[in-house]
């Protein structure tokens, strides 16, 4: 086996991967039950991030796509012996990955009751294209939707989302409007 340190490695692949393995394992082993099955999920998930060479290092969040490459394995392996889907707990949890700060980590909290508050049509497609990572073109096939509709959709979507956890989780964004700092408002999420 080659050695990850060698200049052949993408250094930010090697860094990343080293900061996320052992979540991305034991978020695997979370949702199958088989530790050798997440094993070679995980070996999997490391060949995808590998295949994408220097282009990794171009991707906005790659804690977030390595997570999403290891679900859509999962899901692909739960397909091919059957298993039922993701739950919409695991959602939540994948969702939270998708943040780019670590302080949001525990920001999944809020998001299933943030969800609620929206419209069914509005939860739906934040459901869908953003937590199970269908397309959107595919959204707008499945419901009878254009393109253009469904792009207006989630974008209006996703505001309302935002607001609402701003208000309920007091979120604070940071100049690159990344969120930098929250805290949970029990009293506020009913």
């Amino acid at each position: 086996m080659p050695n990850p340190s060698k200049s052949s490695a993408v250094p930010c692949l090697i860094e990343t991967w080293h900061l996320s393995e052992s979540d991305i394992y034991y978020w695997l082993l979370k949702q199958s039950g088989d530790a050798d099955l997440s094993f070679d999920l995980l070996q999997d998930t490391f060949l995808r991030a590998l295949q994408q060479e220097k282009k990794f290092c171009d991707i906005h969040n790659q804690r977030a796509w390595l997570y999403r490459v290891a679900h859509n394995l999962l899901m692909d392996e739960k397909r091919k012996s059957g298993k039922l889907l993701v739950s919409s707990a695991d959602e939540n949890e994948i969702a939270s990955v998708h943040e780019e700060q670590p302080a949001v980590d525990s920001l999944a909290q809020c998001l299933p009751k943030a969800l609620e508050k929206l419209s069914p049509p509005d939860r739906e497609v934040i459901r869908q294209c953003d937590l199970r990572g269908q397309t959107q073109q595919a959204f707008a096939a499945d419901n009878g939707l254009t393109l253009v509709a469904t792009k207006s959709r989630i974008q209006r979507a996703r505001r309302k989302l935002k607001a609402v956890l701003q208000k309920q989780c007091h979120i604070r964004f940071d100049s690159q409007q990344r969120v930098c700092c929250f805290y949970a408002d029990d009293e506020n999420n009913h």
